[in-house]
């Protein structure tokens, strides 16, 4: 039997059918949208070209929501989260293994043997990352026994939006996990996240490649592999001022020095916002460059250009910066 296209949209509409419960429930408890998982901050380190000197903003966000039922619910249904987290990795494997042709079986353990077979087929997303994949199918295989306990015992304790759990399979008690509530997060929004992706609603770039590998690393309790060793990950937009009406060449590697010396430990990626601001006759203009064209920027075409063309938000602090950039 030939294996499906998993990115035609009938296999995405099933896929969305299998978990559709669960994938919401964890979105709204979490604020699991793409807008809160990768917010879109101003630009955090604002370079001048003509002075040399650099200016960093903090920025934030703050969410106030009265009546809001989220905070409560967390603290009492970590059992409910940990299972929902399960249940979207369950119904994946599901997907896959259908699309290879497998017979249906409900059975976890009968599941987990086939995930061991030779020569499965994936989706593009996990078949380009086969670290993913393993831990994938490692958290699904650790987390199968913790789930029956939730469903058919009881050898686990929520607190605090915790959770203290032991395999309980075939009588036998296993060394209890403790999860914290930020742990079972982290299960969330990973098996929300490659859910996303898979449905193609997002775009899985570099940094968020990163975040997935993070997240998989801060469940290594749970899943047992070796860590993948990725540090933080943090994104930004950095900008460029500059008078230069001709300026194509950007010290890249000054400004990722000076961006690593900033944020020690941590995996930084940035867009480049260029601003050109000639004099007072002239609107500025703004380039943003994606943080993966940045190595090759050097050799940009001219004509490539005008794909990154991009608004500027606020003109008129754009203009005072060069102004007194100038004075």
């Amino acid at each position: 039997m030939p294996v499906r296209d998993f990115s035609s949209e009938q296999a995405r509409e099933e896929l969305r059918e299998l978990v559709g419960y669960e994938d919401w429930l964890l979105q709204h408890v979490y604020k699991l949208t793409e807008d809160e998982v990768f917010p879109v901050w101003p630009d955090a380190v604002v370079y001048d070209a003509d002075t040399k000197s650099a200016v960093v903003r903090n920025s934030g966000r703050l969410h106030m929501m009265l009546g809001d039922w989220r905070p409560g619910f967390l603290q009492v249904a970590p059992p409910l989260v940990f299972v929902a987290s399960f249940k979207l990795l369950d119904m994946l494997f599901e997907w896959i293994l259908k699309g290879n042709g497998q017979p249906a079986d409900f059975r976890f353990k009968e599941k987990i043997k086939q995930l061991a077979s030779p020569g499965l087929v994936y989706p593009s997303v996990l078949h380009a990352r086969p670290w993913l994949v393993a831990a994938l199918t490692a958290l699904y295989k650790c987390s199968e026994p913790l789930r029956g306990t939730i469903i058919h015992s009881r050898h686990f304790d929520s607190s605090n939006g915790g959770l203290r759990i032991a395999s309980s399979k075939n009588e036998v008690i296993g060394e209890p996990i403790d999860l914290s509530a930020e742990d079972l997060r982290t299960y969330a929004q990973l098996s929300v996240s490659v859910l996303k992706y898979l449905h193609g609603d997002w775009h899985l770039d570099t940094h968020r490649e990163k975040c997935l590998r993070w997240q998989i690393d801060a469940l290594q309790k749970l899943h047992r592999l070796e860590p993948l060793g990725q540090a933080q990950p943090r994104h930004m937009c950095v900008r460029w001022n500059t008078r230069d009406p001709h300026i194509r060449i950007v010290d890249v590697a000054r400004l990722q020095r000076d961006i690593l010396e900033r944020n020690a430990g941590q995996d930084v990626t940035f867009d480049l916002r260029i601003v050109i601001t000639e004099d007072e006759s002239n609107p500025p203009r703004a380039y943003l460059i994606p943080c993966e064209v940045l190595p090759r920027l050097d050799s940009l075409p001219e004509e490539r250009w005008s794909d990154y063309i991009s608004p500027i938000s606020d003109e008129t602090e754009v203009a005072a910066s060069i102004q007194k950039a100038g004075q």
